[in-house]
């Protein structure tokens, strides 16, 4: 070997030497790298509903502002159609241990199939906010004293009426049935009525809230009987009927016919406001809301819609944390008062009623007054794990009244009878 030879021999090992050392050193960072890596990845959350269209667009602009917020959780919205295909594909989800991580939740629905899935927020989400909603809620939230659910897109029944034909809302039943038998107006004495006071439709919740107003339980004391068909139940009843046969009775929405000026009055969910507001623009309609007419015993209204809840089954520590910031931020005074006002649906904390903001906005929108009103006389379906089944019944003897097929003492005394199936 020539001296030439050995010093190239001697230059490859040093500069293997050194190539082994870099690959060593890269080797050593990209092992102290890669859990930084890791930690540092966002944690994926992701929110079942049932939102399309304006309510969704409203969403995504508040989970946009979240994520700019909160860089290290990334939280997916994903549509699953109506709330009952929503039921349904949450129920296979938990059925099958891989729920979402959020979801939004009818209250009846939690009983039967996802109180054992949730995760429990009692003393978990903050108790100022929780002390800042009205109690009726926060106790459609509470099941067997676990807070497991939170409000969010909630309504509630109100009354929508022509303020050119009403001046002054109606207040009680007496009132209501009288404006709506003067308003039924026939023009060209046809016989055909062109103009009808009041507008009807099938489905139990009207008599639900007629049913409260008239002083009625669900239950008795036990909850072995289903009380619908006491005297207060067969008023209310009674009362729809009689509304009924003066009113314009259909299976459809009314914001249409409302809007155009073929209807007085009616009632609905808050969550029309949009939609009467559509249909009364181009005719010209003016029209406001008031609180429902009291009934014999009291004022009452329904709230509807959904909470939202945080399922523990099938998530990580660090999903539910994440979960429970985004639900913060939901219902944080800003992003409610954002989601409120641009949705229809109820401002349920106390300090969004009471802010400038809001009173600003009520300002510039007369009707939502009436809204914020009928919050404080409104309530909740009961918590009961067959409520499911019992709706229905009040739902087939609501129809089976508005038909003619049964009277209201008669309707009312086979659902009380068919629901012992139910509470054995």
């Amino acid at each position: 070997m020539t001296v030439h030879d050995s010093r190239v021999t001697e230059l490859s090992r040093e500069e293997n030497m050194k190539v082994v050392r870099v690959a060593g050193l890269l080797t050593v960072m990209a092992l102290l790298v890669a859990p930084l890596t890791m930690a540092t990845a966002p944690v994926e959350i992701t929110f079942w509903n049932i939102f399309v269209g304006a309510h969704a667009g409203v969403l995504n602009s508040i989970i946009a502002r979240f994520h700019e917020a909160h860089p290290d959780i990334r939280v997916t919205s994903v549509h699953q159609g109506g709330y009952d295909d929503l039921n349904i594909k949450l129920a296979a989800a938990t059925a099958a241990g891989a729920p979402p991580t959020m979801a939004l939740l009818i209250s009846n629905w939690v009983p039967p199939a996802y109180e054992d899935a949730l995760y429990d927020l009692t003393g978990i989400f903050p108790q100022e906010i929780v002390d800042d909603i009205y109690p009726v809620l926060v106790g459609d939230g509470t099941f067997r004293g676990r807070l497991l659910t939170v409000p969010f897109n909630r309504t509630t029944n109100v009354l929508f009426y022509n303020t050119d034909l009403v001046p002054v809302a109606p207040r009680t039943w007496e009132e209501l049935l009288s404006l709506a038998t003067e308003l039924r107006l026939d023009r060209d004495g046809d016989g055909r009525v062109d103009r009808f006071g009041k507008g009807i439709r099938l489905g139990p919740e009207q008599f639900a809230f007629l049913f409260l107003q008239a002083g009625g339980q669900w239950f008795n004391e036990d909850e072995t009987a289903f009380t619908v068909d006491s005297p207060a139940g067969i008023a209310a009843m009674e009362y729809l009927l009689a509304l009924k046969e003066v009113a314009l009775f259909q299976t459809g929405f009314f914001s249409g016919p409302f809007g155009r000026g073929e209807v007085a009055m009616y009632w609905g969910s808050s969550a029309g406001i949009a939609f009467t507001a559509a249909a009364a623009a181009p005719v010209g309609t003016r029209w406001s809301i008031a609180r429902l007419p009291a009934g014999p015993a009291q004022e009452a209204s329904l709230f509807m819609g959904a909470n939202i809840g945080i399922f523990e089954l099938g998530s990580t520590p660090a999903q539910r944390a994440a979960a429970l910031t985004f639900l913060e931020f939901l219902l944080s005074p800003e992003e409610h008062l954002y989601w409120v006002t641009r949705t229809g649906n109820l401002p349920f904390r106390f300090t969004t009623v009471q802010s400038l903001e809001w009173a600003q906005f009520v300002e510039a929108n007369p009707f939502w007054k009436g809204v914020t009103e009928q919050l404080a006389t409104s309530e909740v379906y009961p918590h009961h794990v067959e409520w499911d089944s019992l709706r229905r019944l009040l739902e087939e003897a609501t129809n089976a009244v508005l038909h003619g097929v049964l009277s209201p003492r008669d309707a009312l005394a086979e659902a009380a009878a068919a629901a012992q199936e139910y509470l054995r």
